[in-house]
């Protein structure tokens, strides 16, 4: 299917009066705005793309990614349902299993690969980019302008994932410390030299400077 003739049937059936404007907006935008970008990446700078690691992430890839069998109630739920039925909205797979991942300093090339493996709507020129830039930020902002980093307070927020799990997301110490949370911490004190230059990451940064200063 070429993305123009997928576009200009999307603008016919708004003029024509079969589809609203946010509906053919938000369609069009999609196409040109993400689908296409995300190919341009990927054409444009592999293969070299593949092996990116702004951040020098090289810790393995968790066994649990490929059980689900977490205490993390969010990562069994997600990674549970992935293997499952090889499917996951792109929250799940952005800010649960992409989170924790570049939290956790994953190697990149890693996650990619299971990416790659256990979702049956992955194919690499769109995959790839999604996790290299987006999800990791291992291109160090070719595609995206920072990383996607939060504690697990985002993920309490967007979902019903925390309730009954035996991580509290507003800990960072001590046995009830969501890992998400205490490895936001880490995440951002070990690349803060890499990030100190990035304007989207000043609140971010002030936040851990402040946290340091009470120790």
């Amino acid at each position: 299917l070429d993305p123009r003739e997928a576009v200009q049937a999307a603008e016919a059936a708004y003029r024509a009066g079969r589809a609203p404007l946010a509906a053919a907006e938000g369609f069009i935008r999609q196409i040109l705005g993400w689908r296409e970008y995300v190919r341009g990446i990927y054409w444009q700078f592999m293969p070299e793309y593949k092996e990116l690691n702004a951040l020098e992430a090289r810790a393995p890839l968790p066994e649990f990614y490929w059980t689900g069998e977490t205490e993390m109630n969010c990562l069994r739920e997600a990674i549970g349902q992935t293997l499952r039925h090889g499917y996951a909205h792109h929250i799940q797979r952005l800010m649960v299993t992409g989170l924790y991942a570049m939290l956790a300093g994953v190697e990149p090339r890693r996650i990619h690969e299971w990416y790659l493996a256990v979702y049956v709507d992955a194919v690499e020129w769109v995959e790839l980019p999604n996790v290299i830039g987006m999800s990791q930020y291992a291109d160090g902002g070719l595609m995206a302008s920072k990383p996607y980093a939060a504690t697990g307070k985002y993920i309490q927020r967007m979902s019903n994932y925390c309730e009954g799990c035996r991580y509290d997301p507003a800990v960072s110490e001590g046995e009830k410390a969501c890992p998400m949370t205490a490895l936001y911490w880490d995440f951002l004190e070990r690349n803060e030299p890499k990030l100190r230059s990035n304007a989207r990451m000043q609140m971010q940064l002030k936040n851990l400077y402040q946290r340091m200063r009470k120790r």
